[in-house]
């Protein structure tokens, strides 16, 4: 019992970091991960409240606003299907924070040694799938077994920005050894070629400077210099010996901005961030809903197929998303910690402590900030063993500066208490759920706070069979927890198509295509060509016929995008579904296009059959 929270927390991350399926929780993918974390709370929280803590008013205050406004933001959302997950992640990361944050922890030196190890294993797995697999960038641990589309680089950056000052405090001086781990750890870094990362871990890297500078010699600078020497050679080593066999990522090109992939770099985030503003003014008190930026952008997106889950920056995402008073709140949160931390490191108010516990606050420090500074152009704390990192480094801080602890108030008591026994019965809840639905009966979904994209796939299913009755209840059901879905208003548009539907009626069908065009207007081509297809160019409506131009503009700059995208391009059908619309186009339309529409279709057909064979993703 003595090492109860620590063993509990070693399998919590143990679980979440190297499992080959529940991975990103946002999605659904990872829930399982989120309901065992929100029931293993519960024995934490018991365990833990009856130690003696430190009060503050602000942090609770502060923390108990932003977990109330993101609940709210869920009540309110406009895609309910999606988003509980998050709120569940959210509220139990809280949660674990509030349990260590105040308390004197015995064990956080001993985790933080296995945390870098763990770590270390992650970068060698890494390796491993760097020389076997098919991506050009460095995802460790952070994929999908059953998707080989799915695997996330920059996810696996921040992980190793949040881990790797450990290096510093958990081998305790700067020697052949600590060169060695923190070289392999930093070559994994450098082959996620993710820039974001990289900014960041500068950032550290100038920090770390600082506070170091008066205990550098010139022993510690060649052992600093040998970790870059071991981690470039790794770097250059392992792409030597991929090339051999795979595609390697040219340097040059990446740092330029050069490749493929630079628009999503650049130019794609400055429209999310732009796009973002003007979400929040739109909705300011709740926002839109948890894991709702899609959905929320589609409608207002200026450039073709450049959307994305969140808008690349943590702090927009939750003003986006959660309304400005839960932004503003957990801004406030952050706040308190940083004068705390100053105050107390550095400040009058210092806390009596050792120089090497004062380093492995400071390192501590230096790793939060890494990761909040990834997530201002980055978001991938939609993966729980980076969630539960950060607040778990977080909590670290605050119990390392604790001054006067106290045995907690019965209010505080009851308060967590309270808070673990609903995350715990909620997760329970929705666990028996998933469970059930996996097997026995997927019809419990139904019921869940948490049913994605069940009653879309079964409005779908039900179209395919004909019960036409049945798949317009499905899809109205998505439509009510979702109104800006596009694929629903689709769908629906198919069936008042059919015409072995009773209630068949094309003027229905067509609004609803034209729904699905306007909610989602720069993405999908499918809507574009049903709603064509209805079209009777005999007589055409003024609305119709923009419609009609607005497809060719998307087409023309769809032919030179579909080298570049390859998410929209090998794993959609985005691209037969463009050849479709222009072998329909030609015959009825004398566009200026005409001339060039043929060719550039066929070629368009020839790299989507490339691309999808070299299963360049």
């Amino acid at each position: 019992m003595k090492n109860f929270s620590f063993y509990l927390l070693v399998f919590v991350l143990l679980a979440t970091l190297f499992n080959p399926v529940f991975n990103k929780y946002d999605y659904g993918a990872g829930f399982p991960m989120v309901l065992l974390f929100g029931v293993l709370l519960l024995p934490m929280a018991i365990y833990e409240l009856r130690k003696k803590r430190e009060w503050n008013l602000w942090e609770v205050l502060f923390l108990g606003i932003f977990c109330v406004f993101v609940v709210l933001s869920f009540v309110f959302s406009e895609t309910k299907n999606f988003g509980f997950s998050e709120v569940l992640a959210y509220l139990s990361a809280v949660l674990l924070y509030l349990i260590y944050s105040n308390i004197k922890i015995g064990f956080s030196e001993k985790f933080l040694k296995v945390v870098m190890w763990f770590c270390v294993f992650a970068v060698f797995l890494g390796y491993i799938f760097y020389f076997t697999r098919a991506e050009v960038r460095m995802f460790g641990p952070f994929f999908n077994l059953l998707d080989n589309s799915n695997v996330w680089p920059n996810a696996f950056a921040l992980f190793l920005l949040l881990v790797w000052p450990l290096v510093a405090i958990v081998n305790k001086k700067i020697d052949l050894k600590f060169a060695v781990l923190c070289g392999f750890i930093l070559s994994g870094l450098l082959l996620t070629f993710s820039r974001g990362a990289l900014i960041a871990f500068a950032g550290q890297l100038v920090i770390l400077f600082i506070y170091y500078f008066k205990r550098i010699d010139f022993k510690k600078v060649a052992y600093c210099l040998l970790v870059g020497g071991i981690a470039v050679g790794f770097f250059y080593g392992a792409n030597y010996v991929r090339s051999l066999k795979n595609d390697v990522i040219d340097i040059e090109k990446r740092l330029e901005f050069n490749t493929t992939d630079s628009a999503t770099s650049v130019t794609e985030r400055a429209d999310f961030w732009k796009g973002s503003i003007e979400l929040i003014k739109e909705k300011p008190v709740f926002g839109w809903g948890p894991f709702s930026f899609r959905n929320a952008y589609n409608p207002i997106q200026t450039t073709f197929l450049a959307n994305a889950d969140h808008p690349h920056n943590i702090f927009l995402k939750i003003g986006v998303e959660n309304g400005l008073i839960a932004l503003f709140s957990f801004f406030g949160f952050l706040v308190t910690l940083f004068v705390i931390f100053v105050r107390r490191v550095f400040g009058k108010d210092q806390t009596k402590m050792s120089i090497s516990k004062k380093d492995i606050v400071f390192v501590l420090f230096v790793s939060v900030l890494g990761g909040f500074a990834h997530n201002l152009i980055d978001y991938n704390f939609n993966f729980l063993q980076n969630l539960i990192l950060l607040f778990l480094f977080m909590a670290f801080i605050r119990s390392m500066l604790i001054k006067k602890d106290v045995s907690p108030s019965g209010f505080y008591k009851l308060f967590v208490i309270c808070f673990a026994v609903i995350i715990c019965a909620v997760s329970l809840y929705e666990g028996s759920l998933l469970v059930i639905q996996k097997t026995y009966n997927p019809a419990v979904l139904e019921y869940s706070l948490f049913p994605r994209n069940y009653f879309l796939t079964s409005g779908d299913s039900a179209l395919q069979k004909r019960d036409f009755k049945s798949a317009i209840t499905f899809i109205d059901k998505e439509i009510n927890l979702n109104p800006l879905d596009a694929q629903a208003y689709y769908l629906k548009g198919v069936l008042y198509c059919n015409r072995r539907n009773p209630a068949f009626d094309l003027a229905l069908c067509r609004e609803n295509f034209k729904k699905a065009i306007k909610a989602n207007p720069m993405n999908d081509f499918i809507y574009y060509r049903d709603f064509i297809e209805t079209l009777d160019f005999r007589g055409v409506t003024r609305e119709d016929a923009d419609i009609v131009i607005k497809t060719e503009e998307l087409l023309m700059g769809y032919f030179d995008m579909v080298d570049k995208n390859v998410h929209f391009t090998a794993y959609t059908n985005n691209v037969e579904t463009a050849a479709e619309i222009v072998d329909w186009l030609l015959p009825n339309l004398k566009t200026p296009y005409n001339s060039v529409f043929k060719t550039l279709s066929e070629n368009m057909l020839e790299t989507a059959k490339r691309l999808r064979e070299a299963k360049k993703y």
